[in-house]
Protein backbone atom coordinates (compact mmCIF):
# COMPACT_ATOMS: atom_id res chain seq x y z
CA UNK A 1 0.00 0.00 0.00
CA UNK A 2 2.88 2.36 0.60
CA UNK A 3 4.32 1.84 -2.84
CA UNK A 4 1.03 2.42 -4.23
CA UNK A 5 0.70 5.72 -2.06
CA UNK A 6 3.81 7.16 -2.64
CA UNK A 7 3.81 6.88 -6.41
CA UNK A 8 -0.13 8.40 -6.61
CA UNK A 9 0.12 11.25 -4.15
CA UNK A 10 2.47 12.66 -6.32
CA UNK A 11 0.60 12.02 -9.38
CA UNK A 12 -2.50 14.01 -7.63
CA UNK A 13 0.23 16.89 -5.71
CA UNK A 14 0.55 17.70 -9.76
CA UNK A 15 -2.96 17.92 -10.56
CA UNK A 16 -3.61 20.19 -7.28
CA UNK A 17 -0.72 22.14 -8.57
CA UNK A 18 -2.44 22.89 -11.96
CA UNK A 19 -5.49 23.52 -9.61
CA UNK A 20 -4.01 26.04 -8.04
CA UNK A 21 -2.60 28.12 -10.47
CA UNK A 22 -5.73 28.35 -12.14
CA UNK A 23 -7.45 29.08 -9.26
CA UNK A 24 -5.17 32.06 -7.84
CA UNK A 25 -5.08 33.39 -11.77
CA UNK A 26 -1.44 32.97 -12.30
CA UNK A 27 -2.65 30.68 -15.41
CA UNK A 28 -5.32 30.57 -17.66
CA UNK A 29 -7.14 28.44 -20.12
CA UNK A 30 -4.66 29.32 -23.32
CA UNK A 31 -1.86 28.15 -21.22
CA UNK A 32 -3.29 25.11 -21.04
CA UNK A 33 -4.29 24.70 -24.61
CA UNK A 34 -0.46 25.80 -25.10
CA UNK A 35 0.92 23.04 -22.66
CA UNK A 36 -1.72 20.67 -24.25
CA UNK A 37 0.27 21.37 -27.60
CA UNK A 38 3.39 20.71 -26.04
CA UNK A 39 2.81 17.58 -24.54
CA UNK A 40 0.89 16.16 -27.80
CA UNK A 41 3.60 17.89 -30.19
CA UNK A 42 6.97 17.48 -28.89
CA UNK A 43 7.12 15.82 -24.84
CA UNK A 44 5.38 12.67 -25.38
CA UNK A 45 6.50 11.93 -29.36
CA UNK A 46 10.03 12.33 -27.72
CA UNK A 47 8.90 9.42 -25.01
CA UNK A 48 7.44 7.21 -27.32
CA UNK A 49 10.20 7.15 -30.17
CA UNK A 50 13.04 6.78 -27.30
CA UNK A 51 10.84 4.01 -25.59
CA UNK A 52 10.54 2.02 -29.00
CA UNK A 53 14.04 2.98 -30.26
CA UNK A 54 15.50 1.46 -27.84
CA UNK A 55 13.28 -1.05 -27.40
CA UNK A 56 14.59 -5.44 -27.20
CA UNK A 57 13.69 -7.89 -29.55
CA UNK A 58 10.60 -10.19 -27.50
CA UNK A 59 10.50 -13.70 -25.75
CA UNK A 60 8.05 -15.87 -26.06
CA UNK A 61 6.63 -14.67 -22.84
CA UNK A 62 6.66 -10.86 -23.89
CA UNK A 63 4.18 -12.54 -26.68
CA UNK A 64 2.05 -14.34 -24.57
CA UNK A 65 1.66 -11.22 -22.26
CA UNK A 66 1.11 -9.21 -25.66
CA UNK A 67 -1.75 -10.83 -27.43
CA UNK A 68 -3.46 -11.03 -24.08
CA UNK A 69 -3.06 -7.15 -23.81
CA UNK A 70 -3.57 -6.76 -27.51
CA UNK A 71 -7.02 -9.15 -27.28
CA UNK A 72 -7.91 -7.43 -24.45
CA UNK A 73 -7.15 -3.81 -25.61
CA UNK A 74 -8.89 -4.30 -28.95
CA UNK A 75 -11.99 -5.29 -26.99
CA UNK A 76 -12.06 -2.30 -24.75
CA UNK A 77 -11.24 0.13 -27.15
CA UNK A 78 -14.03 -0.92 -29.65
CA UNK A 79 -16.33 -2.21 -27.14
CA UNK A 80 -16.66 1.49 -25.42
CA UNK A 81 -16.63 3.45 -28.94
CA UNK A 82 -19.98 1.16 -29.96
CA UNK A 83 -21.38 0.72 -26.54
CA UNK A 84 -20.55 4.50 -25.99
CA UNK A 85 -22.76 5.19 -29.41
CA UNK A 86 -25.74 3.24 -27.57
CA UNK A 87 -26.01 4.33 -24.62
CA UNK A 88 -25.28 8.26 -24.69
CA UNK A 89 -25.79 10.82 -27.42
CA UNK A 90 -22.38 11.14 -28.67
CA UNK A 91 -20.81 11.65 -31.91
CA UNK A 92 -18.88 9.28 -33.26
CA UNK A 93 -15.24 11.33 -32.21
CA UNK A 94 -16.71 11.59 -29.06
CA UNK A 95 -17.39 8.08 -28.78
CA UNK A 96 -13.97 7.56 -30.10
CA UNK A 97 -12.21 9.40 -27.30
CA UNK A 98 -14.80 7.63 -24.64
CA UNK A 99 -13.25 3.94 -26.23
CA UNK A 100 -9.51 5.69 -25.92
CA UNK A 101 -9.78 6.72 -22.63
CA UNK A 102 -11.40 2.91 -21.45
CA UNK A 103 -8.12 1.18 -22.48
CA UNK A 104 -5.06 3.81 -22.35
CA UNK A 105 -3.98 3.19 -19.06
CA UNK A 106 -1.06 5.63 -16.62
CA UNK A 107 1.85 2.76 -17.24
CA UNK A 108 4.18 5.82 -17.96
CA UNK A 109 4.14 7.76 -15.07
CA UNK A 110 2.05 5.69 -12.33
CA UNK A 111 2.55 1.62 -13.48
CA UNK A 112 6.36 2.03 -14.18
CA UNK A 113 7.44 3.73 -11.43
CA UNK A 114 6.30 0.93 -9.43
CA UNK A 115 7.41 -2.14 -12.27
CA UNK A 116 11.04 -0.68 -11.45
CA UNK A 117 10.84 -1.31 -7.69
CA UNK A 118 10.08 -5.08 -8.15
CA UNK A 119 12.87 -7.41 -9.51
CA UNK A 120 11.82 -8.80 -13.30
CA UNK A 121 9.08 -6.59 -13.52
CA UNK A 122 10.63 -4.06 -15.74
CA UNK A 123 11.19 -5.91 -19.05
CA UNK A 124 7.65 -7.31 -19.28
CA UNK A 125 6.04 -4.06 -18.38
CA UNK A 126 7.95 -2.29 -21.14
CA UNK A 127 6.59 -4.51 -23.31
CA UNK A 128 3.19 -4.19 -22.44
CA UNK A 129 3.80 -0.45 -23.08
CA UNK A 130 5.10 -1.41 -26.59
CA UNK A 131 2.10 -2.79 -27.59
CA UNK A 132 -0.30 -0.42 -25.98
CA UNK A 133 1.52 2.68 -27.73
CA UNK A 134 1.36 1.68 -31.43
CA UNK A 135 -1.67 -0.45 -30.65
CA UNK A 136 -4.08 1.50 -28.73
CA UNK A 137 -3.02 5.30 -30.16
CA UNK A 138 -3.00 4.53 -33.46
CA UNK A 139 -6.57 3.14 -32.94
CA UNK A 140 -7.83 6.21 -30.72
CA UNK A 141 -6.65 8.44 -33.04
CA UNK A 142 -8.42 7.03 -36.25
CA UNK A 143 -11.76 6.48 -34.00
CA UNK A 144 -11.21 10.90 -32.78
CA UNK A 145 -9.85 12.08 -35.58
CA UNK A 146 -12.56 14.01 -37.30
CA UNK A 147 -13.64 12.18 -40.88
CA UNK A 148 -15.67 13.14 -44.11
CA UNK A 149 -18.81 10.66 -44.27
CA UNK A 150 -19.36 11.47 -47.45
CA UNK A 151 -17.78 10.03 -50.46
CA UNK A 152 -17.16 6.34 -51.40
CA UNK A 153 -16.43 3.39 -48.79
CA UNK A 154 -13.11 3.22 -49.94
CA UNK A 155 -12.11 6.57 -49.37
CA UNK A 156 -13.74 6.32 -45.66
CA UNK A 157 -11.57 3.52 -45.36
CA UNK A 158 -8.60 5.12 -46.51
CA UNK A 159 -9.24 8.08 -43.81
CA UNK A 160 -9.10 5.87 -41.39
CA UNK A 161 -5.96 4.26 -42.31
CA UNK A 162 -4.35 7.54 -43.21
CA UNK A 163 -5.47 9.83 -40.32
CA UNK A 164 -3.95 8.71 -37.37
CA UNK A 165 -0.38 8.97 -38.88
CA UNK A 166 -1.34 12.71 -39.00
CA UNK A 167 -0.83 12.39 -35.51
CA UNK A 168 2.43 13.69 -33.90
CA UNK A 169 2.46 10.11 -31.41
CA UNK A 170 1.90 7.86 -33.84
CA UNK A 171 4.65 9.23 -36.54
CA UNK A 172 6.86 9.04 -33.22
CA UNK A 173 6.36 5.47 -32.50
CA UNK A 174 6.47 4.22 -36.63
CA UNK A 175 9.82 6.07 -36.56
CA UNK A 176 11.21 4.65 -33.60
CA UNK A 177 10.15 1.43 -34.53
CA UNK A 178 11.85 1.87 -38.18
CA UNK A 179 15.07 2.97 -36.40
CA UNK A 180 14.99 -0.43 -33.97
CA UNK A 181 14.43 -2.70 -36.99
CA UNK A 182 17.47 -1.40 -38.51
CA UNK A 183 19.94 -2.43 -35.87
CA UNK A 184 21.23 1.29 -35.09
CA UNK A 185 22.36 2.21 -31.62
CA UNK A 186 20.10 4.24 -29.55
CA UNK A 187 22.79 5.31 -27.01
CA UNK A 188 24.71 8.80 -25.56
CA UNK A 189 23.22 12.52 -26.25
CA UNK A 190 20.55 10.86 -28.46
CA UNK A 191 19.19 8.87 -25.33
CA UNK A 192 19.97 11.84 -23.38
CA UNK A 193 17.93 14.41 -25.75
CA UNK A 194 14.70 11.99 -26.00
CA UNK A 195 14.96 10.73 -22.79
CA UNK A 196 14.70 14.66 -21.05
CA UNK A 197 12.36 15.79 -23.33
CA UNK A 198 9.87 12.76 -22.36
CA UNK A 199 10.23 13.16 -18.81
CA UNK A 200 8.03 16.58 -19.43
CA UNK A 201 5.25 15.14 -21.03
CA UNK A 202 4.06 13.62 -17.02
CA UNK A 203 3.99 16.65 -15.02
CA UNK A 204 3.48 18.88 -17.67
CA UNK A 205 0.01 16.98 -18.99
CA UNK A 206 -0.79 16.18 -15.58
CA UNK A 207 -0.77 19.86 -14.53
CA UNK A 208 -2.40 21.30 -17.73
CA UNK A 209 -5.08 18.54 -16.33
CA UNK A 210 -5.60 20.27 -12.96
CA UNK A 211 -5.05 23.88 -14.85
CA UNK A 212 -8.07 22.64 -17.27
CA UNK A 213 -10.77 21.36 -14.84
CA UNK A 214 -10.60 25.01 -12.31
CA UNK A 215 -10.70 27.05 -16.12
CA UNK A 216 -13.70 25.35 -17.28
CA UNK A 217 -17.02 25.48 -15.99
CA UNK A 218 -17.94 22.22 -15.26
CA UNK A 219 -20.83 20.41 -16.66
CA UNK A 220 -24.15 19.32 -14.61
CA UNK A 221 -23.16 15.70 -12.84
CA UNK A 222 -26.03 13.74 -14.35
CA UNK A 223 -25.15 13.96 -17.50
CA UNK A 224 -21.48 12.67 -17.30
CA UNK A 225 -21.53 10.70 -14.76
CA UNK A 226 -22.81 7.50 -16.53
CA UNK A 227 -20.02 7.94 -18.97
CA UNK A 228 -17.02 8.12 -16.35
CA UNK A 229 -18.95 5.00 -15.12
CA UNK A 230 -18.74 3.65 -18.49
CA UNK A 231 -15.33 4.02 -18.83
CA UNK A 232 -13.76 3.13 -15.03
CA UNK A 233 -15.87 -0.03 -15.61
CA UNK A 234 -14.24 -1.19 -18.93
CA UNK A 235 -10.69 -0.08 -17.88
CA UNK A 236 -10.47 -0.92 -14.04
CA UNK A 237 -12.78 -4.20 -14.34
CA UNK A 238 -13.54 -5.97 -18.17
CA UNK A 239 -9.99 -5.12 -19.93
CA UNK A 240 -8.65 -6.68 -16.84
CA UNK A 241 -10.63 -9.63 -16.40
CA UNK A 242 -10.13 -10.19 -20.16
CA UNK A 243 -6.04 -9.58 -20.54
CA UNK A 244 -5.73 -11.99 -17.45
CA UNK A 245 -8.07 -14.98 -18.40
CA UNK A 246 -6.28 -14.65 -21.72
CA UNK A 247 -3.08 -14.78 -20.18
CA UNK A 248 -3.89 -17.96 -18.36
CA UNK A 249 -6.11 -19.68 -20.89
CA UNK A 250 -2.25 -19.41 -22.63
CA UNK A 251 -0.78 -20.94 -19.93
CA UNK A 252 1.19 -18.01 -18.77
CA UNK A 253 2.46 -19.21 -14.88
CA UNK A 254 5.48 -17.53 -14.49
CA UNK A 255 4.61 -14.93 -11.69
CA UNK A 256 7.04 -12.09 -12.66
CA UNK A 257 5.04 -11.80 -16.12
CA UNK A 258 1.75 -12.64 -14.87
CA UNK A 259 2.12 -9.84 -12.08
CA UNK A 260 3.71 -7.37 -14.60
CA UNK A 261 0.36 -7.87 -16.87
CA UNK A 262 -1.54 -7.53 -13.46
CA UNK A 263 0.05 -4.69 -12.16
CA UNK A 264 -0.42 -3.26 -16.23
CA UNK A 265 -3.81 -3.27 -16.86
CA UNK A 266 -4.83 -2.44 -13.51
CA UNK A 267 -3.26 0.65 -13.71
CA UNK A 268 -5.97 4.37 -14.38
CA UNK A 269 -6.57 5.83 -17.27
CA UNK A 270 -3.76 7.78 -18.41
CA UNK A 271 -3.62 11.41 -18.79
CA UNK A 272 -2.78 10.36 -22.44
CA UNK A 273 -6.59 10.10 -22.60
CA UNK A 274 -7.38 13.98 -21.57
CA UNK A 275 -4.62 15.38 -24.34
CA UNK A 276 -5.21 13.29 -27.17
CA UNK A 277 -9.17 14.64 -26.42
CA UNK A 278 -7.79 18.39 -25.84
CA UNK A 279 -6.03 17.93 -29.13
CA UNK A 280 -9.37 16.90 -31.09
CA UNK A 281 -11.11 19.12 -29.97
CA UNK A 282 -13.89 16.56 -28.48
CA UNK A 283 -14.89 14.63 -24.56
CA UNK A 284 -12.00 16.72 -22.90
CA UNK A 285 -14.36 17.47 -19.68
CA UNK A 286 -14.93 13.43 -19.53
CA UNK A 287 -11.45 12.20 -19.84
CA UNK A 288 -9.93 14.60 -17.45
CA UNK A 289 -12.73 13.57 -14.73
CA UNK A 290 -12.31 9.85 -15.36
CA UNK A 291 -8.16 10.46 -15.20
CA UNK A 292 -8.80 11.41 -12.05
CA UNK A 293 -11.68 8.92 -10.75
CA UNK A 294 -9.96 5.54 -11.91
CA UNK A 295 -6.54 7.50 -10.21
CA UNK A 296 -8.74 7.00 -6.66
CA UNK A 297 -9.57 3.32 -7.83
CA UNK A 298 -6.35 2.16 -8.66
CA UNK A 299 -5.21 2.80 -5.51
CA UNK A 300 -7.26 -0.01 -3.88
CA UNK A 301 -6.81 -2.11 -7.71
CA UNK A 302 -2.79 -1.65 -7.50
CA UNK A 303 -2.73 -2.67 -3.49
CA UNK A 304 -4.50 -5.73 -4.59
CA UNK A 305 -2.18 -6.76 -7.16
CA UNK A 306 1.27 -5.77 -5.17
CA UNK A 307 -0.22 -8.01 -2.30
CA UNK A 308 -0.58 -11.12 -4.51
CA UNK A 309 2.17 -10.68 -6.37
CA UNK A 310 4.70 -8.36 -5.28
Amino acid sequence: MSTVVTVALPVFAIIAAGLLAGRLGLMTISDSAALNKFVFRFAMPAALFGLTAGAAPPGDKDLVIALAYGVAALTAVFGGYFLAQGLFPLTKPEAGAHGFASTIGNAVFLGLPIALSIEGWERPFVSLMLVEGTLVIAIGSALMAPRKEDGSTLSRLGGYVVGPFKNPLVIAMAAGLAYAALGLPFSGPPETFFSLLGRAAGPTALFSLGLFLVTHPAPPLKPIAGRIGAIALMKMAVLPAIALGIATLLGLNDPVYFGALALFVFVPSGVGAFIMASQYGVYQTEAAAAVSFTTIIAVLTISGVLAVFG
